[in-house]
């Protein structure tokens, strides 16, 4: 659930490095929540499941990253005014 509430600082641009990384283990852990991936159903007939190398649960946690590693908080969310708060000052890990 404090990953789910990481995307709504995500939304905003506070915490990024935090909501970034509870996101991308989320969306691990839903992938592999998935694997193996089926390839027929129950009934024998194909998935169509997508491709397991470019699949949703992968390059959403890359956005992630590059969201969180670019400060992209600072440019259109409320990144800047988050750094300013004394309780961000004290415990870093909150950027």
């Amino acid at each position: 659930m404090l990953a789910l509430l990481g995307g709504v600082a995500l939304i905003l641009g506070v915490a990024l490095r935090a909501s970034a990384a509870s996101g991308t283990v989320l969306l691990v852990l839903m992938y592999a929540a998935e694997w193996p991936l089926a390839t027929h159903t129950s009934a024998g007939a194909p998935s169509m499941s997508t491709n397991p190398f470019v699949d949703y649960h992968i390059v959403y946690p890359l956005e992630l990253i590059a969201v969180a590693v670019t400060y992209a908080g600072n440019t259109w969310g409320l990144g800047r005014l988050w750094a300013k708060l004394p309780i961000v000052q004290r415990n870093r890990w909150l950027l």
